[in-house]
């Protein structure tokens, strides 16, 4: 498996640094590949890790980063790895490692209103979203819990991403055999007596690790115990400023400053006590560290690993809201107390849990698992997705069939509106453009380039693309439609040389894409245009969802929506259902129902459901006189409900490639009338269900079937009973295991059964 890691600064004292190093080297030590992307690397090159300094430079540490992620981005898509795992939050992270806490919690928490006003916030906002965001899928490993609940509660992100993650101590921190003599050499090499306390201060990064609140706590000793105290500060960061202020406060003979070191462990052998007295520490590795050396320590309960130090009784913490005057006398208690040994004692019994090791084995454990999941990728690819059209439900039920079976969906579309499935990782490309066709080809490339450098196992496509392995037949074939609908020169537009292409592409002899069909019929234009082999084809199985079904309780829902849309018990409701009122025929419908006879035409309702612009609908019924009698919604999610009250579906569609919503009104006990043209036309007929009109297609015809139908109720009850039977006996359920079952094959292998 190849690893990338990405970390703005590398140097070697540094606490995410060190899990990085930690980290990096259990996965080489597992035949892992590991890439480390840095804009800086602070310390020798490592021979064993392939390191690379992006080339970008900026007067701006936020521009600095901004620059540095799209570099990385872009090698990455060159040179393709297997995860992306950053350690600082940044775009297009496949795995992030959580070190860092909750920047929008503290931008507005620790700064004022107009902090938010800057570029930098603005930048450092927009990155962590990127990371957090319940839209992205980046995985969080976490390395304590404060944390979470605050990233949640800015970004809603789902708790299935977060991921915990042990401690990682190196065990050259527990207390040695020869502690006393370690203790001695040092104290005697820095100079400080054996009647001398000696406070450390271990971190980088001095101002979120409070060293300002060490310092103070420091001066206020008290006499003689002050006297005798001495502080070692030692991290990784800019002393100076904190030079001052311990001169300011009278003490700089007894604080002493170190850059950051490779010894540590002696000094917590040597030290009396460890203060950490964060603003901010999402974690504080040196708490524990503490704790196993045997060194009671006083830390804000702030600390991510501070309910260690309280569980097992090793030091004081100190509580929140911080108070410096409560700080300062705690820090006298940790010196004084006579619980100091037990203290010592219980720190050290912690010494014996495995536990307290395990990050590094535990963190690769996590990424090989999720790296085999995203291995399992099947991508799926739909132009748009919103709740109610049927291509696009199918689209969810084979993708949700896909999940159940353990591959983790990836899918790619221009817009996704309504709730995003559990689990789904949904890309949406935005891409600008005046003309549809136009926005497909820039979705197209931009659809590839993804790919190319975060390949799937499987491409789906429900709408027809370049390289797709399956291709989901929802629309019928554009090159027949064109010919047969369109004059000649049509065929010189962009709009069809685009369309033709993509098509082409898909069906091609030459081409290794599967077309599933959801009705035999679609097979013969496809090879009468593009001479398409038999055997890439496969017909699914009608997916009807079973809650279509007439229930035992259909008489009280019937009621139940008339009375709310005040339908009367005399009136005819007809409905018309599908997104795409132009091609699903309503211009049809309107004339049909204008064209009844006067007294029929006064006592039907027309509704119309379907995701569309109703506007030149809107008008048309108004000009037929029929406006009253017409109502349209948008799509909605009781579909069920309309088909129990209503009491005939009329589906006068142009073209219709399938046409699902003809079985679920036919096993829902709705009488239907259709156009023979829907892909599921057949069924009508089959089920004894309804009427069709046949082509070439009349109007007359249609008039005259929907007067029969309306005006002929024992024709309806006849087709109602005939399609509540069908439902019960006919296999029109499975859809969504067949195409899952036909996908998993093409992932197996080369060929598809016919």
């Amino acid at each position: 498996m190849r690893i990338a890691f990405c970390l703005f600064k590398y140097f070697p004292h540094g606490g995410i640094q060190r899990d990085l190093m930690k980290i990096a080297r259990e996965a080489l030590n597992r035949g892992h590949d590991i890439r480390v992307y840095v804009v800086r690397w602070n310390a020798p090159l490592p021979a064993d890790l392939e390191v690379l300094q992006a080339p970008v430079s900026a007067l701006t540490n936020h521009r600095l980063y901004e620059r540095f992620a799209v570099w990385v981005l872009d090698h990455v898509r060159h040179h393709p790895v297997d995860l992306l795992v950053g350690l600082n939050k940044m775009p297009g992270l496949d795995v992030y490692y959580a070190g860092d806490s909750c920047y929008e919690e503290k931008a507005r928490t620790q700064r004022g209103a107009w902090y938010r006003l800057l570029p930098r916030y603005r930048h450092f906002a927009r990155f962590e979203r990127a990371v957090f965001d319940r839209s992205v899928n980046t995985e969080i490993l976490t390395i304590s819990d404060g944390q979470t609940p605050l990233f949640r509660k800015h970004y809603d992100t789902p708790p299935r991403r977060f991921h915990a993650l042990p401690p990682g101590i190196d065990r050259d921190r527990r207390r040695p055999a020869d502690a006393a003599g370690v203790r001695r050499a040092l104290r005697e090499e820095f100079a400080v007596g054996d009647d001398e306390l000696l406070v450390l201060f271990v971190g980088s990064g001095f101002i979120k690790k409070g060293l300002d609140r060490a310092l103070l706590a420091v001066q206020g000793l008290p006499g003689a115990l002050a006297q005798r105290t001495r502080l070692f500060v030692i991290g990784h960061d800019n002393a100076e400023p904190f030079r001052r202020m311990a001169a300011r406060l009278g003490i700089a003979a007894r604080v002493r400053f170190f850059p950051g070191r490779d010894d540590v462990p002696r000094f917590l052998f040597a030290a009396d006590a460890l203060v950490l007295p964060a603003y901010d520490e999402n974690a504080g590795m040196v708490i524990l560290e503490a704790m196993i050396a045997g060194l009671p320590a006083l830390v804000t309960a702030n600390c991510g690993y501070a309910h260690y130090l309280e569980a097992a009784d090793a030091g004081l913490i100190a509580p929140l809201p911080f108070s410096q005057e409560r700080f300062n006398a705690q820090l006298v208690a940790l010196l004084t107390s006579q619980r100091r040994d037990d203290w010592r004692r219980n720190g050290l019994r912690r010494a014996d849990d495995p536990n307290l090791y395990r990050l590094a084995p535990a963190a690769v454990d996590k990424l090989e698992a999720i790296a085999a999941r995203r291995h399992r990728v099947i991508a799926f690819a739909i132009f748009k997705y919103f709740p109610y059209g049927g291509q696009q439900r199918d689209f969810l039920n084979v993708a949700l069939a896909c999940q159940a079976r353990g591959y983790h969906i990836r899918v790619y579309t221009l817009s996704w509106q309504g709730e995003r499935p559990e689990g789904f990782e949904i890309v949406v490309l935005r891409v600008a453009g005046f003309a549809n066709h136009a926005r497909y080809r820039r979705f197209a490339a931009r659809l590839a380039d993804d790919l190319a450098w975060r390949p799937a196992a499987c491409m789906v496509g429900f709408n027809k693309l370049p390289g797709l392995d399956v291709y989901y037949a929802a629309d019928p074939c554009f090159a027949d439609r064109a010919r047969a609908r369109r004059a000649p020169l049509y065929r010189l537009t962009r709009r069809y040389r685009l369309f033709s292409r993509f098509e082409r592409q898909v069906f091609d002899p030459q081409a290794d894409t599967r077309v599933l069909l959801i009705t035999p019929r679609q097979r013969e234009p496809f090879q009468r245009c593009y001479g398409t082999p038999a055997h890439r084809f496969s017909v699914l199985p009608a997916g009807v969802d079973r809650d279509r079904q007439r229930g035992t309780d259909a008489a009280a829902v019937r009621r139940a929506l008339r009375r709310e849309f005040a339908v009367g018990d005399h009136e005819l409701l007809v409905l018309l259902i599908g997104s795409g009122f132009v091609t699903k025929g309503l211009d049809r419908a309107l004339l049909a129902v204008a064209a009844l006879p006067d007294g029929l035409r006064e006592r039907v309702r027309l509704f119309v459901i379907g995701q569309d612009k109703p506007r030149q609908f809107i008008a048309m019924a108004e000009q037929l006189g029929i406006g009253p009698r017409v109502r349209i919604f948008a799509g909605r999610d009781d579909i069920p409900r309309f088909l129990q009250g209503g009491d005939l579906l009329l589906h006068p569609a142009y073209s219709e490639s399938g046409g699902i919503v003809l079985l679920e009104a036919i096993i829902a006990g709705l009488p239907v009338l259709a156009t023979d043209v829907c892909g599921f036309a057949p069924y009508v007929l089959e089920s004894g269900a309804g009427a069709l009109v046949a082509s070439p297609f009349s109007q007359a015809a249609l008039n005259e079937a929907l007067r029969r139908a309306l005006e002929d109720d024992a024709q309806r009850a006849a087709w109602s009973a005939n399609g509540v039977r069908f439902g019960r006996e006919a296999d029109i359920y499975g859809m969504a295991e067949r195409a899952a079952d036909l996908i998993e094959e093409r992932l197996r292998g080369p060929a598809l059964s016919a």
